[in-house]
């Protein structure tokens, strides 16, 4: 469904180890936030470093295709608890007692901005709700009861960054509609003093081994003409992708900067509006990215693109999105999306791009 490829190969997990390094950051990096859940949001968003204020919608784990990891660590007052650990995994959303949230939602119930610690709680057995924590085998932590004499509330800590020095949001509202946001976050479930320093999550350390982290992301490579017209627009399978130059029987890539690919068209050919009934700007996985609303046609297309032997099953199916006489982008799907309605594309977009990319395709 997505045009990046992910690791998702678990290193050995040396959790003992892990444990005895726990740590906290000071409570001046801490950002309270008394009033509002996780939901992602135009006004709950990241930008494409993780650390603010985008625009944009935040969508989270594509179902059927996206497999991320969180680290996190669940604290009652000064305790803190084992990982959780259950076979449960109903909805793709469950942990394995290594401390890390594996997400890799089975369905669109459980993906995209559904996907959230409620459906991990559900799994593992505990519930997080506003003001009150009940535990797997029992107990329940609500707002007001005493940590060593002082009051207690229920909160979620989340690191803005896939890094333990980074900043913290601390929520305390809808804690279990929080949505995960990218790969390779950090949260801690707590019960706790509200100006308690966060205890780092210690599986932390695990992420660069399972988490397709994104760090700085390379200039935006992506051209778009936002003024095209957007019955120019065209999705088809790739036949074949060359180097320049580009012959007579091939479409070029649009490029900002470097050698531009060359494109044959295969034989699967859907005019824009065919394929295509909306789309919008988004950030996914901390990267601007478009989605679209793709058609019951084209969603069939996929669909039998991956039917028992097709080549698409070892290779994967190229898609070019044709904008103008140029290939946009070209995504590299690995399996028909779970989604019905849902596709992504992500990589080399600057917001900007992603705006003007959505507005065209959007006709």
């Amino acid at each position: 469904m997505f045009v990046q490829r992910v690791r998702t190969a678990l290193a050995p997990l040396l959790l003992i180890a892990l444990l005895a390094s726990a740590c906290s950051v000071s409570s001046d990096s801490v950002v309270v936030s008394p009033v509002r859940g996780g939901r992602a949001t135009a006004s709950n968003t990241l930008d494409t470093s993780g650390s603010a204020a985008s625009p944009l919608p935040i969508v989270g784990p594509a179902p059927g295709s996206s497999h991320w990891h969180a680290a996190y660590v669940v604290r009652i007052c000064d305790d803190v608890l084992a990982p959780f650990d259950s076979d449960a995994d109903p909805l793709g959303i469950h942990s394995h007692g290594d401390g890390l949230i594996h997400i890799h939602p089975f369905f669109e119930e459980s993906g995209f901005e559904r996907a959230t610690l409620d459906l991990f709680a559900d799994a593992m057995g505990f519930s997080l709700d506003t003001g009150e924590l009940t535990l797997p085998g029992g107990g329940t932590w609500r707002d007001g009861d005493l940590c060593n004499g002082v009051p207690g509330r229920v909160y979620v800590d989340r690191w803005v960054d896939p890094a333990p020095q980074g900043a913290v949001e601390r929520i305390f509202a809808d804690p279990g509609g929080i949505g995960f946001a990218a790969d390779g976050e950090l949260y801690q479930i707590a019960f706790a003093p509200v100006d308690a320093p966060p205890v780092v999550p210690p599986a932390w350390q695990l992420l660069p081994e399972v988490s397709n982290l994104v760090g700085e992301l390379p200039e935006p490579w992506v051209d778009v003409d936002p003024e095209a017209d957007p019955t120019s627009v065209s999705l088809w399978s790739v036949a074949s992708v060359g180097a320049p130059p580009c012959t007579s029987g091939q479409i070029p890539e649009l490029v900002r900067y470097g050698d531009a690919s060359c494109f044959e068209r295969g034989p699967d050919i859907f005019a824009g509006a065919e394929a295509i009934a909306d789309a919008r700007a988004v950030v996914f996985n901390r990267q601007p990215a478009v989605e679209l609303t793709i058609t019951p046609l084209f969603r069939n297309f996929l669909v039998e693109s991956f039917a028992p032997g097709s080549p698409a099953i070892d290779r994967g199916l190229v898609i070019a999105v044709e904008v103008g006489g140029g290939v946009v982008t070209a995504p590299l799907l690995t399996r028909p999306s779970a989604s019905e309605t849902r596709l992504v594309l992500a990589g080399g977009l600057s917001e900007q791009t992603a705006a003007d990319l959505a507005s065209v395709l959007a006709g």
